[in-house]
């Protein structure tokens, strides 16, 4: 089944309204990927789970797709810094990310968005 190109601009649009404001309007299929009890494990939690909820991993796995990763987090710093974080919480958020295993933007999806969804 394909998507009418209307629907694929409501997510856009969705995607964006909550990387930027964090606003939800609508569900999308990408929240029931979201796993509230395998995600608790992490003592971030609270931060990671608001990352999600705010589609920083949706973009990044879109931004990366099609590309090689060159290890750095120049695609993740691009993505917060639209999400208009300052640049201490753009840092903190960044050791968060290097204690959890997240040391470039492949391995925040490998072994940090992994820890919030699935089984």
């Amino acid at each position: 089944m394909s998507l009418h190109p209307s629907h694929y601009k409501l997510i856009k649009e969705e995607v964006t309204r909550r990387l930027v404001s964090g606003v939800q309007t609508i569900n999308l299929e990408y929240d029931s990927l979201y796993n509230q009890q395998k995600a608790s494990l992490n003592k971030d939690c609270e931060l990671l789970s608001l990352l999600f909820h705010r589609m920083f991993f949706y973009r990044l796995n879109e931004k990366l797709s099609g590309l090689n990763c060159d290890h750095t987090l120049r695609l993740s710093k691009q993505i917060l810094t639209q999400m208009q974080l300052s640049r201490g919480k753009i840092n903190e958020i960044f050791e968060v990310f290097k204690k959890n295993d997240g040391n470039c933007d492949c391995e925040i999806l490998y072994n940090i968005e992994s820890q919030l969804i699935g089984k």
